[in-house]
């Protein structure tokens, strides 16, 4: 896997919390994870927030046939 370099800003705070909790060889792994974790439960609060604001109750769809749906329409 590819890595590439980033530049990011940190409240002075957080940046001594890491300082401290993680040594500095592991400091990027354990920030991808907590990125990766992050963008993973975004998306998953994307797809409920998506079926919660669909009227599938009216059109009597399937939970399956509106996930299908959500797929299609942001494939594109």
């Amino acid at each position: 896997m590819s890595v590439v370099k980033r530049t990011f800003s940190l409240p002075d705070d957080v940046s001594e919390l890491l300082d401290k909790s993680i040594p500095n060889q592991e400091r990027s792994k354990f920030i991808a994870l907590l990125i990766s974790a992050a963008l993973k439960k975004n998306k998953i609060k994307a797809l409920v927030d998506a079926i919660d604001n669909t009227d599938r109750q009216k059109k009597d769809i399937s939970i399956i046939d509106v996930i299908r749906n959500i797929r299609l329409e942001s494939a594109n």
